[in-house]
């Protein structure tokens, strides 16, 4: 118990703390609540007023923004490429690497440089002898048949972007660009489930105004965290997808983009069979769809 001692006037004094335990210096407890307290309102000021996409256009109905991220509050930001398509001016086209080499295989420089397009990244899975893994149709060209897995398939026609599921795919009229992979991260807005797995990542989206996004990332990523910034509002940084698909990723992962005197590009650890290029819009002649029940 601490001892008490008796003022000069004779009343009782405070309690003197006995030897080992010293009083809380109250000023010091207050400054360092104070600082607490800024420094949490300084990280809400800085979550809330995220900087949205800053777009630049690089060729008519071509955009081009870049943006360094922080998936997680306590995470490293990585770089994020995003491009923008209108899919009346633009279009994409399915590249296969030259097959007279020992291995058919090219880079994201290689495929643009083709097709002589605006940008160039890698395409859909393949197997260990290079051959395409999925559906791919270019120019209204079936190039690799359909797997009914549970992967999804992003088409063009008509203008139009579309993702619908591999297992239930119908093709739409005036059908000229598809690709087959997986998994499916958003579906009208919303993330699915996905397995744990850091990578970097490549995905093909449609936002709200039906434009086609693409985004490649140079740092990795799981893909719950990757659907969540695809999704992400554009008040948040984010370029507020309604679908997206994710393209083969990890040490395939590569891009390339010259167009509006302006450069950009991801490296990749590996060579791939197939990219996928963005062109300016040109006469295609689509392949037929067979007749089908409308869907939803």
């Amino acid at each position: 118990m601490p001892t008490q001692q008796r003022h000069p006037g004779g009343g009782q004094g405070r309690p003197v703390p006995s030897p080992g335990r010293q009083r809380p210096d109250r000023k010091r407890l207050c400054r360092a609540a104070l600082v607490s307290l800024l420094w949490t309102a300084l990280a809400c000021s800085r979550s809330e007023t995220t900087p949205r996409l800053q777009w630049h256009l690089l060729a008519q109905g071509f955009e081009y923004a870049r943006a360094n991220r922080a998936v997680q509050a306590d995470e490293p930001a990585i770089t994020v490429h995003w491009l923008r398509l209108d899919p009346s001016k633009v279009t994409l086209e399915v590249v296969q690497a030259p097959t007279d080499l020992a291995k058919p295989l090219g880079d994201a420089v290689a495929f643009r440089r083709k097709v002589g397009g605006l940008a160039a990244i890698n395409g859909g899975y393949f197997d260990p002898q290079w051959r395409p893994l999925g559906l791919l149709v270019s120019q209204g060209k079936e190039l690799s048949k359909l797997r009914k897995v549970d992967h999804g398939v992003f088409a063009l026609a008509g203008n139009r972007a579309s993702v619908q599921h591999a297992k239930a795919w119908q093709p739409p009229e005036g059908l000229e660009f598809a690709v087959e992979c997986g998994p499916r991260l958003l579906v009208d807005g919303l993330p699915l489930t996905f397995r744990p797995g850091l990578a970097r990542r490549v995905a093909l989206g449609i936002d709200k105004e039906g434009r086609v996004v693409i985004g490649v990332t140079e740092g990795v990523l799981t893909l719950k965290a990757w659907a969540e910034l695809l999704e992400m509002s554009a008040d948040h940084g984010g370029p507020a997808l309604l679908q997206a698909l994710n393209l083969d990723g990890g040490s395939s992962t590569m891009l390339d983009v010259v167009a509006g005197g302006q450069t950009a590009s991801v490296r990749s650890a590996v060579q791939v069979p197939v990219g996928i290029a963005v062109v300016a819009r040109t006469a295609i002649a689509p392949i037929a769809a067979a007749p089908t029940p409308s869907q939803n």
